[in-house]
């Protein structure tokens, strides 16, 4: 009976998992897809809400890996869609020529050949995105409109060392040299710093509010010991 039931638990579990993986992200069509080959970068991204298209420059290789790191499970395999691969004489293919494969850990893009670019769409998260960097290189994520990381409160970057810059109203954030890991991004809306801001006035408004009775019962009760005679030196 325990063994029946911790199975049906565990059947649960991964469901509900499978589930959160894949919410808000139902892939893409190849052939409606179109990719930046012409970025300056070894490997741009592309986010916007809840996805991101991503290209890689690929060089003496004909396989890359990518995963999501996680606190409890590990690395997760990346769900992608619309994968194409562009030759070194600009022919675009689709996953007709690209095989994907996915483990417990992670997806493997197997390529056709050791020299080109490689694309696809992959799901992001409302407020941030997470980023195989399996190419060494250059690398640049550009964050959807309305969207900062310049409040290290409100936004986070992983690794450090980059450039942000705005380009026709879109953060970019570009990294000179990367070779191994992963990119994490956390951002927030602009509109988010004033409501930031208006809670920490809140704060401290109520913090002065907060001093001064606190000083005026001090003063009070000092008075009262006074006038009682229990005052002593």
């Amino acid at each position: 009976m325990r063994r029946r039931l911790v199975a049906v638990l565990a059947v649960c579990a991964l469901a509900a998992t499978a589930g959160c993986m894949g919410m808000g992200f139902s892939g893409a069509d190849g052939e409606n897809v179109s990719y930046d080959w012409n970025a300056s970068a070894d490997a741009s991204v592309d986010v916007s809400t809840g996805s991101y298209q991503a290209v890689y420059r690929v060089n003496n290789t004909t396989e890359l890996s990518f995963s999501t790191p996680t606190d409890l499970t590990g690395d997760q395999p990346v769900t992608l869609s619309a994968v194409k691969f562009q030759y070194s004489n600009g022919t675009v293919v689709n996953e007709s020529v690209v095989d994907v494969s996915q483990s417990r850990s992670s997806t493997t893009v197997s390529l056709p050949t050791d020299t080109g670019q490689v694309a696809f769409t992959a799901p992001a998260d409302q407020r941030g995105v997470t980023v195989s960097t399996p190419v060494e290189g250059s690398y640049e994520v550009v964050l959807p409109g309305d969207m900062d990381v310049a409040i290290p409160v409100l936004g986070h970057v992983d690794p450090g060392g980059y450039d942000r810059s705005v380009e026709d109203g879109r953060v970019h954030l570009a990294w000179e040299s990367l070779d191994s890991g992963h990119i994490e991004v956390t951002y927030y809306y602009e509109q988010d710093v004033y409501l930031f801001g208006g809670v920490i006035v809140l704060a401290v408004l109520l913090g002065v509010t907060g001093a001064f009775y606190l000083r005026n019962q001090i003063r009070r009760l000092q008075q009262y010991r006074e006038d009682a005679g229990l005052d002593v030196e």
